[in-house]
């Protein structure tokens, strides 16, 4: 099978996206992000109202044109399935212009194929293209098969989060 990897342009596969994640996101997937977009209760809960979270942000607080600062980079099969998805946001601080790899989740039914790697190049590549300074990324505490993946690619641990429930 033949995979193909491409930057969505249009809010078109927003439903399908919002499914696939639903699908195959773990528990040891939530991170603080999660949390703070609404996504998860907590470390150890999603959302019982995620597809409609999630929905509403990709529908609402993104663009999708060739400006935008956050771009979602698709991988799909033959069939034009999604099989993986990452989202890259690219922030111009006064200081640096640096991208956050908010979200790559990848089908479990293929991995093993080099898809996330293919999904990673092609971030990084972009990033080179934009003159981007680094790209910062968080992942959550029991996603170990994911923080061995980046530590690959030379991403290093610089800090840890906490939160305190009120």
């Amino acid at each position: 099978m033949k995979y193909t990897t491409k930057w969505l342009t249009d809010k078109t596969r927003v439903e399908e996206l919002v499914d696939f994640f639903i699908t195959h996101k773990t528990d040891s997937y939530i991170s603080h992000s999660e949390i703070m977009y609404g996504r998860a209760l907590d470390a150890h809960h999603w959302n019982p109202e995620l597809k409609e979270v999630f929905t509403a942000q990709l529908m609402n607080d993104y663009d999708y044109d060739d400006t935008s600062q956050l771009k979602i980079l698709i991988i799909e099969d033959d069939n034009r399935k999604i099989i993986g998805m990452a989202v890259f946001n690219v922030i111009n601080s006064p200081f640096k212009k640096y991208a956050v790899l908010e979200d790559m989740l990848l089908d479990q039914s293929v991995r093993g194929q080099s898809l996330g790697s293919k999904l990673l190049e092609e971030i990084i590549q972009t990033s080179k293209t934009l003159n981007i300074s680094f790209i910062m990324l968080e992942s959550g505490v029991n996603n170990h098969g994911a923080h061995h993946f980046f530590n690959k690619y030379g991403f290093q641990k610089v800090s840890e989060t906490y939160i305190l429930n009120l």
